[in-house]
């Protein structure tokens, strides 16, 4: 009996980065907030997003490249038509940061201009869960026995890097906390 894969979608958890530089970090993001550095007009309500670039976080970079590395390898062994269409292996990475404060939500969306999406949080911890969806049951019209239809919650603590394919649609539930859910986005380009 032969296998095809089709409309797989895993994704990569890790947790990482020492205490310090998550510190470090966290420092350099909540200064830029205070100065408003780079602010985007895109964003939800209650959350401020910008563009702004850090020093010393070629840690970060280099894990979230060597995960997407790990990701594309594990996709070209189950979809020959990724494989094909990947020739150099170079990834190419875009980030922005988002500070939501407590009770807000990101709306459901995608990344479909990139390969994988990517989010690292600096503060994670109960501060709504990261819910992905098959948008083939985005209208929740699929008989609940059928694999891989129900919708997928994650639960992030601080320090954890999480990536899959930029299709799958997403939302951050509600912050029910009182801290805020400070992360870096990632939108990643593997040819």
């Amino acid at each position: 009996m032969k296998r095809v894969a089709q409309f797989k979608s895993d994704f990569f958890v890790e947790n990482f980065g020492s205490k310090q530089q998550q510190d470090e970090l966290l420092k350099q993001v909540l200064d830029a907030k205070v100065n408003d550095n780079a602010p985007m007009n895109m964003s939800n309500q209650n959350c401020w997003r910008s563009d702004a670039t850090y020093e010393g976080i070629e840690w970060l970079m280099d894990s979230v490249r060597d995960m997407a590395a790990y990701a594309a390898d594990h996709y070209m062994s189950h979809d020959s038509t990724f494989k094909d269409h990947i020739r150099d292996h170079q990834i190419k990475l875009d980030y922005w940061t988002n500070v939501n404060e407590p009770g807000s939500t990101n709306v459901l969306h995608s990344h479909n201009a990139d390969t994988f999406a990517a989010v690292y949080y600096l503060q994670g911890k109960n501060t709504g869960g990261l819910k992905f969806s098959n948008p083939a049951n985005l209208l929740n019209d699929c008989n609940p026995r059928a694999p891989f239809v129900r919708d997928c919650i994650v639960h992030p603590g601080d320090g954890d890097l999480i990536l899959w394919p930029s299709w799958v649609p997403h939302e951050v539930l509600r912050n029910e906390s009182d801290r805020q859910r400070i992360n870096i986005a990632f939108s990643i380009q593997v040819s």
